[in-house]
């Protein structure tokens, strides 16, 4: 399987395209902010997209949808997209769209398929078995798990150290990490809804991943050498910090 990572940034990084992955083995686009399809379209992987993961409701994860339908209908799409999330994601994304293009989200030409997903919830899309645990962020956040012909990839959306992210990740070929900031900087603004460099490490450490990418570094935190200095007090496996358009296969 491959990742595209088609943005890698948190909500209001000016460098960075807000985090979004792309599963070409799924089809599966996973979480879509903001400034994410504007990159959907450079990559050139907007006719490869049949469902959509949301992670959590908050603007940098989910706003660009909206956009992603109108552009989809000014394009004539015919295929159905199904968009996948916590309880409330077919009201949540009807509103917001709603609020960005009044009277549209019914005229899109295509059919939407909405799915409410839990923790024990397992679907099958394009042959690969997608799985969820909840994150400790706000109330709709998920992990999800993809996988497929014996690999697999886990992605944890934001969060901080969770304990059933760790148990979803296990043996996982690659562990995709909201890493937010150093862990001085996380108990100094007691954020403890989001990551430190240390906790993701701790939970690569712990679910004995493969490789760990990370995504969603705070714009305030971007000297690499720290980072990976933190990550090496706990995990000594692959360590990825990716950049928008990098691609990477298990």
């Amino acid at each position: 399987m491959k990742i595209k990572f088609v943005g890698v940034g948190e909500a209001f990084d000016e460098s960075h395209a807000n985090t979004c992955l792309f599963i070409e083995d799924a089809s599966l686009l996973v979480d879509c902010g903001a400034f994410a399809v504007q990159r959907i379209w450079k990559e050139d992987i907007h006719n490869k997209i049949n469902t959509i993961f949301i992670s959590h409701f908050h603007a940098d994860h989910t706003f660009g949808l909206p956009v992603l339908l109108l552009r989809y209908r000014e394009e004539k799409r015919e295929a159905s997209l199904t968009i996948l999330g916590a309880k409330g994601i077919e009201k949540y994304v009807r509103d917001i769209t709603e609020l960005a293009y009044p009277n549209n989200i019914d005229k899109l030409g295509f059919e939407l398929i909405f799915k409410e997903i839990n923790s024990d919830s397992s679907l099958n899309i394009e042959s690969t078995t997608l799985s969820f645990a909840k994150a400790e962020h706000i109330d709709s956040s998920f992990a999800i798990r993809i996988e497929k012909d014996s690999k697999s990839i886990v992605y944890s959306g934001d969060t901080g150290y969770c304990a059933g992210i760790v148990e979803l990740a296990k043996d996982t070929d690659i562990l995709v990490h909201e890493a937010y900031t150093s862990q001085k900087d996380k108990e100094a603004k007691e954020l403890q809804k989001h990551s430190s460099f240390l906790s993701c490490a701790l939970c690569a450490a712990n679910c004995a991943c493969k490789s760990l990418a990370l995504v969603h570094i705070s714009r305030n935190s971007g000297n690499p050498d720290a980072i990976k200095e933190e990550i090496r007090l706990a995990y000594k496996g692959t360590l990825l910090i990716p950049k928008e358009g990098d691609d990477f296969e298990v």
